[in-house]
């Protein structure tokens, strides 16, 4: 039995991989044939979590990774071009097979998981997953004229989310609330100013990725081993060039 669950990362990944381009053949069908990429992962992942790892702490380290399926599936309704739809299967089949790999490996091989492997893959998932949250959603208050609440509520609630299942291993119970607190304070503030500021999709999706990236990064400051002061003041100073060549330099609508 050990055997299929080996081989189920892959399958799956590939199955998500069949799945997101036959949406894109299929588009009078969406979002329907792309969801089941997504459920195909969600069970594959229960079915190898279970009795091994808790229902709880699976959701927890794969919340991310469900996430960004379901984020990518709302991206395909503005992507346009090959290139764009090919980084949307591309991106799905990998951090499927990559999140499902490492959790097989901590369900039946805890001594080859690497030390907080789902937790650095989850970190490396957010700014995609707020690129296309924030991009998609800018587009489609554009082109649609769309509730820019609507889209306000969904970019705190995915930064509340992303507060919660990428905190600090060393964080209590206690530290991890308030960090969620704090992402949905993040979160609504980059909705707001995705709002009122008249830049592209693609701007609009970067600048959140910068800003949400730069609060995160700063509670790495909070545990040990703490990086030095001189590491703190290059990465500050390499965010506030970014943010402010985006601003500059981006054409304005």
């Amino acid at each position: 039995m050990i055997f299929v669950y080996r081989l189920l990362p892959a399958a799956t990944a590939l199955a998500v991989g069949i799945l997101y381009y036959a949406q894109f053949e299929n588009s009078l069908s969406y979002p329907w044939i792309a969801v089941l990429g997504t459920l195909a992962v969600m069970i594959a992942a229960w079915l190898m979590s279970r009795t091994r790892v808790s229902l709880v702490d699976m959701v927890e380290k794969m919340l991310p990774t469900f996430l960004l399926l379901g984020v990518l599936v709302f991206g395909m309704l503005l992507s346009e071009g090959e290139l764009a739809r090919w980084a949307i299967i591309v991106l799905a089949v990998l951090s499927s097979f990559l999140s499902l790999e490492l959790l097989f490996l901590l369900s039946f091989t805890p001594s080859r998981y690497p030390v907080n492997g789902l937790s650095h893959v989850n970190i490396a998932l957010v700014p995609f997953i707020l690129w296309y949250t924030v991009s998609t959603s800018v587009g489609l208050i554009a082109f649609l004229h769309s509730s820019k609440w609507i889209y306000v509520a969904l970019v705190t609630i995915v930064s509340v989310i992303l507060f919660r299942t990428t905190g600090h291993p060393g964080a209590t119970k206690e530290q991890n609330v308030v960090w969620m607190f704090i992402g949905g304070a993040v979160g609504l503030h980059v909705g707001l100013l995705s709002v009122m500021l008249p830049l592209s999709m693609a701007v609009q999706g970067a600048m959140a990725c910068l800003i949400f990236c730069v609060v995160l990064r700063m509670r790495r400051y909070l545990y040990h081993p703490i990086p030095s002061k001189q590491q703190a003041w290059m990465e500050g100073l390499a965010a506030l060039v970014l943010i402010i060549t985006l601003i500059t330099t981006s054409r304005w609508l």
